[in-house]
């Protein structure tokens, strides 16, 4: 079991957890005695290559998220310097507004700004 590092408790962190399990798989494909003992339990030398290969998969789909998650935040920060941008534009725009349209208020209404009669 402390060759499989499945001794003790399983970490619940990513990172060693996918270290314990690709040591499991690592160590189980290599040692053919492992391979006897884990057959009685009806995994296989397939399977075990198998759930290796699965393991490179979810590697590159973790990477892929990681890449993705790091776009959307700075995406998120484009947006965000944009709308204070456009709020600075916006808080001028309507002073201005107000200025033009003091003879008729009612008209900023259109704009959007509510006006009390």
């Amino acid at each position: 079991m402390d060759k499989l590092a499945v001794s003790g408790s399983l970490s619940g962190a990513y990172i060693k957890w996918l270290e314990v399990v690709k040591k499991f798989y690592s160590v189980a494909i290599k040692d053919s005695g492992i391979q006897a003992k884990l057959v009685r339990l009806k995994i296989t030398l397939d399977d075990l290559t198998a759930a290796s290969t699965l393991i490179s998969d979810l590697e590159a789909a973790r990477a892929e998220y990681l890449r993705e998650k790091g776009e959307s935040q700075d995406a998120t920060k484009a947006k965000d310097t944009a709308f204070v941008k456009i709020d600075d534009w916006m808080s001028e725009f309507y002073a201005v507004a107000r200025i033009a349209l003091e003879d008729r208020p009612q008209l900023l209404e259109s704009l959007g700004k509510f006006v009390r009669s």
